[in-house]
């Protein structure tokens, strides 16, 4: 989970366009299930792993509804990846991963590159942690999908009251991954503290830089995150910087974040405030509200609120059925709306119900 460049008025939650692949797409695709299915026998580390999700979703957005089927309710979008990792002794071990985006509703795949998900080979060690190569999630990607109920995903996610969302503001294209990247993780065997450093390469594209990190502690009911990152596009830098966390009391997690965007003489702020909480042995509540404000003579008083509320059953350890409804607020010129909806009117309110089924393998 490329779209159109965002305006400094408009919310720029987009929907890239669904095309069917082409044959050679298809047969690069099936031609590596083989080889990774053979090489399975050989090395143990190989792994075949992915997630199918569908939903029927009904969405509005001013006086404009849109009833649809649609991919990705359940924390994460349809996927396909194979991943693998050899031991070469020491603590040391050679990783990679490579990630697709699925559309299961037609069949297609989604985005212009294969992989475009996630595409990295990596080197690390227990003691001095990992080096990764290639297209990666940036560092200030991670706070508002892990400290959010429904992720960034959904007529719930985080994302629909994102300025610039997947991308950026200012021109940037590195918000959520970055491609041409060099990271460094830290080793897990820290006392609970983990973060994550990257920087990349534009490679002749203006926005495509970037440099950020992330760090973050971890142990037993608690979760806190920080992050970081700059973009230089359009003859400036573009900003990005928020913190996140966690606290599960048993009975209710409780989770939010707040992100600050800024870019050419604008700041746009969010925050979100939410909860998980078990229903049972195999319910979970999801809970959240959330708050995006814009500053900068351009979009002085622009801004929206989400509220979203939704269930999730688990089947077993891998399907669940979900379902959820959110309902966006929107202030001054701004024109967020729901996953799958039509065009929001500035100003105008949109709102989203999604009703699907999520299987992991």
């Amino acid at each position: 989970m490329n779209p159109p460049k965002p305006s400094a008025r408009k919310a720029s939650h987009v929907h890239p366009a669904r095309t069917t692949p082409s044959f050679l797409r298809l047969a690069g695709v099936t031609c590596l299930a083989a080889c990774a299915l053979g090489s399975a026998h050989a090395q143990s580390g190989v792994t075949i792993f992915g997630t199918l999700d569908l939903n029927v979703t009904h969405a509005k957005a001013g006086g404009a509804s849109v009833t649809s089927m649609s991919s990705g309710g359940n924390l994460v979008p349809s996927r396909l990846g194979f991943r693998g990792k050899e031991d070469l002794g020491g603590g040391l071990a050679a990783h990679f991963w490579l990630e697709a985006q699925l559309l299961p509703d037609s069949g297609a795949l989604e985005g212009s590159a294969l992989f475009h998900r996630r595409s990295t080979v990596s080197l690390s060690s227990t003691t001095w942690g990992e080096v990764r190569l290639g297209r990666d999630y940036a560092p200030t990607f991670w706070n508002v999908s892990q400290f959010a109920p429904f992720g960034t995903v959904g007529v719930g996610g985080s994302a629909n009251i994102i300025e610039g969302w997947p991308f950026g503001t200012g021109g940037a294209r590195t918000f959520v991954r970055s491609a041409n990247s060099l990271g460094y993780l830290l080793p897990r065997n820290l006392g609970g503290v983990y973060g994550q450093a990257m920087v990349a390469a534009a490679e002749g594209a203006d926005g495509a830089r970037y440099a950020g990190a992330r760090l973050g502690y971890a142990s037993g009911p608690v979760d806190v995150a920080v992050a970081y990152g700059e973009t230089p596009a359009k003859g400036q830098t573009s900003k990005v910087a928020n913190i996140g966390g966690s606290y599960n009391f048993g009975m209710v997690k409780l989770m939010g974040y707040w992100l600050d965007q800024r870019a050419q003489g604008t700041k746009h702020a969010n925050w979100l405030l939410g909860a998980t909480v078990p229903v049972g042995e195999v319910g979970t509540v999801r809970l959240s509200v959330a708050e995006a404000k814009a500053r900068g003579a351009a979009v002085a008083g622009d801004g929206a609120r989400q509220i979203a509320v939704g269930y999730v059953h688990a089947l077993s350890k891998r399907t669940a059925l979900y379902g959820a409804y959110s309902r966006i607020q929107n202030r001054g010129n701004a024109a967020f709306m729901t996953s799958e909806a039509p065009e929001a009117a500035p100003g105008g309110n949109a709102s989203g119900l999604q009703f699907g089924i999520s299987h992991n393998f």
